[in-house]
């Protein structure tokens, strides 16, 4: 069940940060057999930079973790998990059909299919500033302006870095948040036309 539209409120205003725990784990470990540790993916930061002045601190914070829930999925999808893989199209599943659509032809400006062969990925650097949209009393949209950094482990065992940098567009519908379009540069800077469903 999704949360009714948040209403700005008169109310205190602090800083919240969500830590959505994003670590590259692996699963089947032998007790006692020797292995080199694999250095943790970092937490996500999500924070309130604008339009969230009015909101009270259990609005923010509700909205800051329903908001770094999409983004946390959308980056495990796209991003971490077992490698080498194929399949990234389920990054998209918190994206509006539209977005999604768009989504799938910049497959490789938004996920790691660059890296495929690698042998695993960890982010080191997940840091989302929101911005909200507010009309009246309700807030009915929100901006994440990204600094992501991941590193790809390759075949060869050198490490390849990539960087995902710019903004992810939202909206609430039905209670859930969902992309509905981007403006980002992923490692080369090479700049996307903003993917905004028609």
């Amino acid at each position: 069940m999704g949360h009714p539209r948040r209403r700005v409120t008169h109310g205190a205003a602090g800083v919240a940060l969500v830590a959505g725990v994003l670590a590259g784990c692996s699963p089947d470990e032998v007790p006692g057999e020797q292995q080199t540790p694999t250095p943790r993916s970092v937490a996500l930061r999500v924070e309130s930079v604008s339009g969230a002045d009015h909101l009270d601190e259990e609005d923010r914070t509700a909205l800051e973790t329903e908001i770094g829930d999409v983004l946390s999925h959308y980056v495990v999808r796209g991003f971490l998990g077992d490698f080498p893989r194929r399949e990234f199209v389920a990054s998209f599943e918190s994206f509006t059909s539209g977005a999604a659509r768009h989504a799938a032809r910049d497959i490789e400006q938004l996920t790691a299919a660059r890296v495929q062969d690698a042998t695993a990925v960890r982010a080191t650097r997940l840091d989302a500033d929101l911005s909200f949209l507010v009309d009246g009393q309700d807030v009915i949209g929100a901006t994440a302006a990204v600094r992501f950094a991941f590193e790809a482990t390759m075949e060869d065992g050198k490490p390849r870095p990539l960087s995902l940098r710019g903004r992810f567009l939202l909206e609430e519908g039905a209670g859930e948040w969902s992309i509905f379009g981007y403006d980002v540069a992923l490692d080369d800077g090479a700049t996307l036309e903003t993917g905004v469903a028609p």
